[in-house]
């Protein structure tokens, strides 16, 4: 069998997809330590890879887009010449780079595989011969001295007492359908800092902070803010500081997944066998509606799958989590 020297990988485009596609760098870094390899990401997605040690070549996919920067790419990938292409996007590289294996890029994915993360998983199981069933995933995320110290500098910032649990909350999310209500996240955190007895920490992306900030405007407890204090990889690092990660589904929820923090995550609209968390220990609230999950980008009715989601049941799952612990 010829040896790999050379991986090319066409990632994904968001952050939480990129996040989901990570146990496969992490896969791929662990068989082959000594490969060069490539990865083709999107512009949001590039800050989760950048200077990562297992990665050796980051290139942004918008850098060739239209019809000539397709040809660009297809050019690039020639001269690149690897002994391991791992297509996630189902591009036309594999017709150009490899025809004669091209059918392995298109199988279908069986019906089973339902979550994004097994099904890029699958991907790289098919389109790599040495893959094997019993590989065993640890922390898919990179983080760097620089990330964790970042961490703990807010931290030591917000004075966080050591003896306190500390909890992070993302009440945002891409999409607006998938949020729960501001109030809501008001309640909960009021209620864990009070009864629980622990600190707050809530997060987002920089279009967030009015969000946030309408939060703890409204609660009668202090809360601490980090919105658009860290990057994502700092995010993570944060995370790992955290016992419990209470979050709509968002990139948030995937981070907290690959730094193996628990996850109690509310849904709504979209479908958690597909983008739930995956720890033994997570925990899922969604109403059982008839039109839940509807996967649809407006709501046809008046957004019940999470209007009817109460404050009390996500504090008592919140709670229960904790004591577990």
């Amino acid at each position: 069998m010829t040896p790999v020297r050379r991986i090319l990988v066409i990632g994904l485009s968001n952050v939480g997809d990129a996040v989901l596609m990570s146990p496969v760098i992490e896969r791929l870094s662990a068989r082959y330590p000594q490969a060069h390899l490539t990865l083709f990401v999107g512009e949001r997605a590039h800050a989760l890879f950048m200077n990562d040690p297992r990665i050796h070549r980051l290139v942004l996919l918008e850098e060739f887009a239209g019809r000539l920067g397709r040809l660009r790419l297809a050019r690039f990938a020639f001269k690149a010449h690897p002994d391991l292409l791992i297509d996630l996007r189902q591009t036309v590289l594999p017709f150009i780079l490899r025809p004669w294996r091209t059918l392995r890029y298109f199988w279908p994915i069986p019906r089973a595989v339902r979550h994004m993360r097994d099904r890029h998983l699958w991907r790289l199981k098919t389109q790599d011969p040495n893959s094997s069933a019993q590989e065993r995933d640890g922390s898919s995320i990179w983080l760097g001295p620089e990330d964790r110290g970042a961490a703990e500098r807010l931290l030591a910032r917000w004075h966080v007492d050591a003896k306190r649990r500390l909890v992070l909350i993302c009440p945002g999310a891409r999409s607006h359908i998938k949020r729960w209500s501001a109030e809501g996240f008001a309640r909960l955190a009021d209620r864990l800092i009070d009864e629980a007895q622990v600190e707050v920490v809530f997060t987002g992306e920089p279009d967030e902070a009015s969000l946030v900030r309408e939060i703890l405007d409204t609660m009668h407890h202090q809360a601490h803010n980090a919105v658009g204090t860290t990057t994502i990889r700092q995010l993570a690092a944060l995370i790992t500081h955290c016992h419990l990660v209470i979050t709509n589904d968002s990139a948030s929820l995937h981070l907290a997944c690959a730094v193996n923090v628990p996850v109690l995550a509310l849904f709504g609209p979209t479908d958690p066998r597909k983008y739930g968390p995956t720890g033994v220990c997570d925990r899922v609230i969604q109403r059982r509606l008839f039109c839940v999950p509807c996967e649809q980008a407006l709501c046809r009715f008046h957004h019940e799958c999470m209007r009817f989601i109460t404050a009390d049941e996500v504090y008592r799952a919140a709670k229960e989590m904790l004591a577990s612990r």
